[in-house]
């Protein structure tokens, strides 16, 4: 089980890892002249950009929160022992 966990982590780290470096990575423009002859897929990768965007800063913003209700319970678990005798 712990394992599995282990891997579990070690595969998300990665994953965000490439996805970090993908976001890093300056995109190329596409010019007007140059279609590709077979258009079968059509992906909208703007939306997907502005949509992993978007959910990537929620989770920030929530993550950010979440860490500094952490920190001041700890501080006022902190202060709590530390007045009394």
């Amino acid at each position: 089980m712990q394992n599995l966990f282990l891997e579990l982590v070690f595969v998300v780290s990665l994953a965000l890892i490439v996805y970090l470096m993908a976001l890093a990575v300056p995109r190329m423009k596409e010019e007007e002249g140059m279609e590709t002859p077979q258009k079968k897929i059509n992906l909208h990768l703007d939306k997907l950009d502005t949509f992993f965007i978007k959910v990537k800063d929620k989770i920030l913003r929530r993550t950010k929160i979440l860490v500094m209700k952490i920190d001041n319970f700890i501080s006022k678990q902190l202060r709590s022992r530390h007045e009394r005798p």
